[in-house]
């Protein structure tokens, strides 16, 4: 049995055919072989550098102190202030400056998360919610400021609900073992991060407004810059990485110019599409356009019963999530998301690509089996809903869609959308890295992947995953990238525990040279926009067809490139 690192002691079917419809919804290396991008899957944590928790850390803003993490060696630093509380005038807001304070301030205890609608979680599992939430946490098991390993700055991701950074899945212990500096960070979420109003554009001197989630993560990532290197962590390698809504960050400041030179490799867990895929309509990696947005902004605030943005900030937060996230709350005035404001969001994802703006930096990037509108407990009937689907869907080219993947009977019916629904997430990922090489002409790898392992039993220390019967659903793979099964209640078995090793030891190795392959491993092939394939990450470590067949790829590809909406 291999070595595992020792804890301290101390759906429905209309969800789902909603084309990733969101949630809401072990340690290898030695430090020096992670450092070098070579994190083995056997060497033991005993040759982890242990870090020094009472020894104070120096911060632009103050000293700081941690306490000892999940894992023996590992130091972590909680709820650091990156950024000034966004309450009063500062809702609605660009990030204003961290407050600087005397003394050492003990970073022991988790920060607030953001306003958000918590019903139906666990009291227990909730942490405060305050409008002062802009805060971060350090994982590292660096020994002093001398060192300078890669850093991984992770960006949650959910609808709007179970959105924050101290989450047990979340964990960073195991890729700080693997030499890793791991920071995870809260920010602004719903309508605090999404507002969009005509008086917000005024102000805000550049024309748009809204995206203050995204101005968030900025804002984190400038305190990295400035701040990690005295955790051990290196400021010229850093990998910004996150999931779902979080990815669609990533996929944001890919594009945008506000932080460039603020990272230097960019994970995208589920995912990215192809720029003209039609599931960009409705996924977490969509946009409104501007005006769209201001006309929902003004909605909200007629439905919040006010008519200028001065009443709109005197609103209390909790008044606000309570309005917004009712069960009778409307659709108009409650849609908060990103949007092509023209300065976070510059343009369009086709058009960064084709305008060669999108940032030539490595990618890892991937999907899970059961999304995508996929499901293990789907159910369809053939006529009125299989070929229906089909003929809506495809036109003209139903019937060729059908004779691919055919179906006679209503569990084939279920079956078979599955295989289109699986085939099709790893065409549009596949095809969005041809683009990112060809129509960008960038030089960085792409590395894409597909994850197929089911998680066993339930989770309940974490709100943001699923009941037990996803599959390996939006999120599954995070337990693994991240190796911290040590802090959740699944009935892990050793397969699980071989499949996390192996997948945060690629995590570890793109940390830390953009490359995942490394000594023990089995090979992972960089993206070449000849061979249509994914690596499978779970059940197997091995490649496979983008589709199941040539006759689907070639489908589903003429059906993609032949779209006429270009996100």
């Amino acid at each position: 049995m291999r070595d595992v690192p020792e804890p301290r002691s101390d759906t429905s079917r209309s969800a789902a055919w909603s084309r990733r419809g969101l949630l809401g919804g072990a340690v290898a290396a030695t430090a020096g072989a992670a450092l070098s991008g070579v994190a083995s899957a056997s060497a033991a944590s005993a040759a982890v550098p242990r870090g020094d928790a009472k020894k104070a850390v120096r911060t632009k803003q103050g000293l700081v102190t941690g306490v000892p993490a999940a894992l023996k060696g590992i130091t972590v630093y909680k709820g650091i202030p990156y950024a000034a509380s966004t309450a009063g005038r500062n809702r609605w807001r660009a990030p204003q400056p961290a407050p600087s304070w005397k003394g050492v301030r003990a970073a022991d205890t988790w920060g607030a998360a953001c306003p958000q609608p918590v019903t139906g979680i666990d009291a227990d599992k909730v942490p405060p919610l305050s409008e002062d939430c802009l805060n971060l946490n350090i994982w590292t098991g660096a020994a002093s400021s001398r060192e300078r390993r890669p850093v991984f700055v992770w960006i949650y991701g959910g609808r709007n609900s179970a959105m924050w950074a101290s989450q047990p899945v979340y964990d960073g212990a195991n890729l700080a073992a693997k030499g890793a500096v791991v920071v995870t960070f809260n920010h602004r979420v719903g309508a605090f991060g999404g507002l969009v109003h005509p008086e917000l554009s005024a102000e805000s001197g550049h024309g748009g407004s809204g995206n203050w989630g995204v101005l968030d993560t900025v804002a984190a990532l400038k305190w990295v810059r400035d701040n990690i290197a005295a955790f051990g962590g290196d400021p010229d390698r850093v990998t910004i990485g996150g999931w779902s809504h979080g990815s669609s960050f990533v996929n944001i400041l890919m594009i945008s110019k506000l932080a460039r030179g603020l990272y230097h490799r960019a994970l995208l867990a589920a995912g990215v599409q192809y720029t003209k895929d039609p599931a960009l309509g409705h996924v977490a990696g969509g946009y409104d356009q501007l005006a769209d947005a201001e006309a929902n902004g003004t909605a909200f605030a007629d439905y919040m019963g006010v008519s200028s943005l001065a009443e709109l900030r005197a609103l209390s937060a909790d008044e606000i999530v309570a309005k917004v996230y009712a069960s009778d709350a409307p659709d108009v005035g409650t849609d908060f998301g990103n949007v092509l404001d023209g300065y976070v969001l510059p343009t369009t994802y086709t058009g960064a690509m084709e305008s060669r703006t999108e940032a030539d930096v490595p990618v890892f990037t991937g999907n899970n089996k059961d999304e995508n509108g996929a499901s293990p407990t789907l159910t369809m009937t053939v006529a009125e809903e299989y070929e229906a689907f089909a003929a809506t869907t495809f036109g003209d080219s139903a019937a060729e869609f059908l004779a691919l993947y055919p179906a006679t009977t209503d569990a084939e019916a279920a079956a078979q959308y599955n295989n289109y629904a699986r085939d099709e997430e790893r065409v549009s990922t596949f095809l969005w890295g041809t683009q990112f090489k060809s129509t960008a002409g960038n030089r960085s790898p792409v590395y894409n992947y597909w994850f197929t392992h089911v998680p066993p039993g339930s989770d309940t220390t974490n709100p943001i995953m699923p009941a037990n019967g996803a599959g390996a659903y939006h999120g599954a793979e995070h337990y693994y990238l991240f190796g911290n099964l040590y802090g959740t209640d699944r009935p892990w078995t050793d397969a699980d525990h071989e499949i996390a090793d192996t997948m945060s030891s690629y995590l570890a190795n793109f940390l830390a040279s953009g490359n995942p392959n490394g000594r023990g491993l089995p090979a992972w092939p960089a993206l070449r926009t000849t061979k249509p394939l994914a690596m499978e990450l779970g059940d197997r470590f091995a490649t496979l067809p983008a589709a199941d067949s040539d006759a689907k790829y070639t489908f589903l590809k003429r059906y993609l490139l032949a779209q006429e909406v270009a996100y």
